[in-house]
């Protein structure tokens, strides 16, 4: 039971959903769905979450109990908006949080309003391993995770960009398209592509000169094992890209200025990242270097 797989599973409602938390409360948030049997249980009842089981997942840190009752009277004030249309509803995520000192553990009821977003699912659900959330940093890397996850079988995901704006709830300055890119869109690619099952590349389309809409190609992720049984199979060839770095590229009538890191796959593909926020995936370093300028 230590090391059995925790899944999360939510209504694709809830993954599009509007909200705004911070990391540590959507972890905590997403360590209790994990909790729930969403197909088979038919009512939402109440959950332990032992402090022990946050530490060891989730990080807390010095000055624990006043945090603890901090972080709860912030998470009940911070409400989900589910929209279906010009319709819409207004949840919490929690009827109740208690905290029991002596026992060092939460005790949760999810909020009634949002059985049918968690449990019985059938149809359009999202489900996920616990274990590729934890490790994130960034609440945003964990949501476009979520939404990418929607429609990882589809492998492509489009976005008006005010709407993704809109969903992740990012500040008012991050909706300068630059800082978005930098402090949100990078920051997930990087993160989702070291720690989760899948990654995504982006295309950009504009309006003029502003860019208006993201096209998300979504892959399967398994560049840490494959890289490990190249390693195993052939350790004495390893393959060294350094001699890339550097390189400028013209992709899609774009130029991609200065290569800075390559990742080799098992398959013999490569995924690319340039300092100018571009990332790319080639079937060889062949197809990459015919770009060459």
């Amino acid at each position: 039971m230590g090391n059995e797989v925790k899944k999360v599973s939510q209504k694709f409602n809830l993954v599009n959903a509007k909200y705004k938390l911070t990391t540590f409360e959507i972890k905590f948030i997403l360590n209790a769905i994990s909790k729930l049997d969403s197909k088979n249980q038919t009512v939402l009842e109440e959950y332990i979450i032992p402090v022990s089981e946050l530490e060891t997942k989730i990080g807390i840190g010095e000055g624990r109990h006043t945090r603890l009752k901090q972080f709860a009277k912030g998470l009940m004030s911070k409400p989900i908006v589910i929209e279906n249309g010009k319709d819409f509803e207004v949840y919490n995520w929690f009827s109740r949080i208690k905290y029991v000192n002596g026992e060092a553990r939460f005790i949760v009821r999810f909020e009634e309003g949002l059985k049918p977003y968690l449990l019985e699912l059938k149809g359009r659900f999202v489900s996920y391993g616990l274990q590729y959330i934890l490790p994130l940093t960034s609440t945003y890397s964990i949501r476009i995770y979520q939404l990418l996850k929607e429609y990882e079988k589809l492998k492509i995901r489009y976005f008006l960009l005010e709407e993704l704006q809109n969903i992740l709830q990012v500040p008012k300055s991050y909706k300068i398209y630059a800082d978005f890119k930098r402090k949100v869109l990078q920051v997930a690619e990087r993160e989702l592509l070291e720690h989760t099952d899948i990654y995504f590349n982006i295309e950009e389309e504009k309006e003029g000169r502003k860019v208006s809409r993201l096209i998300f190609r979504i892959y399967h992720n398994s560049h840490k094992k494959e890289a490990e049984a190249a390693r195993v199979l052939d350790a004495s060839k390893p393959i060294d890209y350094t001699n890339l770095y550097g390189m400028n590229c013209k992709i899609k009538s774009k130029i991609c200025e200065h290569l800075l890191m390559v990742t080799g796959l098992a398959d013999g593909s490569i995924n690319c990242s340039f300092r100018s926020g571009e990332n790319y995936h080639f079937k060889s370093v062949n197809d990459l270097l015919e770009l060459k300028y």
